[in-house]
């Protein structure tokens, strides 16, 4: 501490303002390295993963069988019961084992969010991320054992462990950075956090790749240590951001110190903290529950508008999962293993360079407008994708396309709406409010994309089309879903008014009638 505080104090505010941009740069691509790192690696060396976890069954194929054979001796039954191991698992089998594996990173990052407010208010910002960092080391060093010793199992457990942590480092992260950082600086620290989470994913689609480390997976997994050791260098001599003990810990002075800590001696301290101290909201028990807090985002607008805003802002970029961890196995359907995991590379590296111009335009043109306008042209580069994806069955060339559509899908994420997606609800409500508000918003995240919104969808469809079939004959079920496309024809040839079933408001039409059903036999 006694370092960083010696050096600063040489510097005006612009100049330690700069030097704390790089440190807070270089802390945001370290913390966010597990995530972003460790979900784009299988991208491009996934193949490496599959020989490892058939490899990994086989040998352990071979061990039960010899080992029963050793046991029952003379029950050959039982030995040949594990011969299925020695050719490996099934593609099935490894479809499901490898899906688990990818999409496990998003239970555990919940579990985390739903660590993260109680850990924030009571640990504070500093604190919380240490404690996230450790437990990415812990998460790096299992990943790292469990390709050496070939144990799929164990890389199942090492992503729940990152992918927890990850969930308590994003949130406390942002927080860490807008509330040490100049209202005018805020907008491109925080584009910091995102930015380095691309760079991250550019590095692991990249070292994935097999002419890298992509075949090498102990040296693949195991780079995600050094980050990990470094983040926990960088936080140790850091201070507690002058919001949070301002206003949650009452802490004045403190607050002073870590205020001059971070923009030097120059500043008009107490105007600042005065300035600060205009967020408190009155309303707020310091003593009530967490599930009372988060009724409470519910309940009042000015706390659940945020909460809607964060969410479906989130909801617009949630395309970015599956393509992080499959867009050479998409592009694969076109183009060589090497061409499509190059296309991959293309695809992040232009996400990447957007983001680094998007720090500096994005407090000229404003969170609302470029937000709106790159969410625009995001969705039409998914519509583009898909449009050359179905063409270049018919016209070969088109196929380049796909790497266009997805390269400026990229370029729409990279330069604005990913970063602002995951930092605007900080923004947007009060310091009290903040560490839970967005840990709610992450939090459900996790499970709109994969449950609530495919769901809700499908129930709606049920709901609209789905007639019963219980006690019907199956000619009587088909007859009623021909006649929902003309209604008239049909009340002509029974001669009566068709009815809909009382229990359902707005519901698919059903014969309720005994008269319908017979005389729906005649129908033709």
């Amino acid at each position: 501490m006694d370092v960083i505080k010696q050096t600063s104090e040489n510097f005006d505010f612009s100049d330690r303002m700069n030097f704390y941009l790089l440190t807070f740069g270089l802390l945001s691509a370290v913390v966010n390295f597990p995530e972003g790192y460790s979900n784009s690696y299988p991208n491009t060396s996934y193949k490496s993963f599959q020989r490892m976890i058939n490899g990994s069954y086989i040998a352990r194929g071979n061990e039960v069988r010899h080992l029963v054979a050793i046991i029952f001796p003379t029950h050959n039954l039982m030995s040949n019961k594990y011969s299925q191991f020695q050719k490996g698992i099934s593609q099935e089998d490894y479809i499901w084992i490898w899906s688990a594996i990818l999409n496990v990173w998003f239970l555990g990052y919940f579990f985390g969010t739903f660590l993260t407010p109680c850990l924030l208010e009571n640990m504070g910002r500093k604190r919380t991320l240490l404690c996230s960092n450790v437990i990415a080391l812990l998460g790096s060093m299992l990943s790292f054992l469990s390709v050496t010793i070939s144990v799929p199992e164990l890389f199942f457990v090492s992503r729940i462990v990152a992918s927890i942590s990850s969930g308590l480092s994003f949130g406390s992260l942002i927080l860490f950075l807008q509330e040490t950082s100049p209202t005018e600086y805020r907008g491109m620290t925080s584009f910091l956090s995102e930015n380095t989470f691309t760079a991250t994913t550019v590095m692991g689609i990249g070292f994935g790749m097999d002419t890298i480390f992509g075949k090498n997976l102990p040296v693949l997994t195991g780079i995600s240590t050094i980050p990990a050791i470094i983040s926990i260098i960088i936080v140790i001599p850091l201070r507690e951001t002058p919001k949070y003990l301002l206003i949650n810990r009452k802490n004045r002075k403190a607050a002073k110190e870590s205020l001059k800590f971070y923009r030097g001696n120059t500043i008009d301290a107490d105007a600042i903290l005065d300035e600060m101290l205009l967020e408190i909201d009155d309303k707020v028990c310091s003593e009530g529950s967490i599930l009372r807090s988060a009724m409470r985002v519910l309940r009042e607008s000015h706390l659940r508008t945020p909460f809607f805003i964060g969410c479906l802002s989130l909801q617009i970029v949630a395309g970015i999962w599956p393509i992080i961890y499959l867009s050479t196995d998409i592009f694969s359907k076109h183009f060589t293993e090497q061409a499509s995991q190059s296309a991959s590379l293309l695809f992040i590296t232009a996400s990447f360079v957007a983001g680094m111009c998007g720090m500096f335009i994005i407090e000229r043109f404003g969170r609302r407008t470029l937000m709106l306008w790159l969410g625009f042209f995001n969705i039409v580069s998914l519509m583009l994708f898909v449009v050359f994806e179905q063409l270049s069955s018919l016209f070969e060339p088109l196929k380049w396309g796909c790497i266009v559509a997805m390269t400026l899908f990229g370029i729409t994420y990279g330069i604005g709406l990913g970063p602002i997606a995951f930092f605007i609800t900080s923004e947007l409500v009060a310091q009290q409010h903040r560490s839970l508000v967005q840990s709610m918003v992450f939090a459900s995240w996790a499970f709109i994309p994969l449950f609530i919104v495919p769901s809700s969808l499908s129930m709606t469809y049920l709901f609209l089309n789905m007639p019963e079939t219980a006690g019907r004959e199956v000619h009587e079920i088909v007859q009623e879903l021909l006649a929902r496309t003309n209604k008239k024809q049909v009340q002509q040839l029974f001669g009566i008014q068709m009815k809909v079933c009382s229990t359902k408001i707005k519901s698919p039409i059903y014969f309720c009638g005994t008269g319908a059903r017979k005389q729906g036999h005649n129908l033709k």
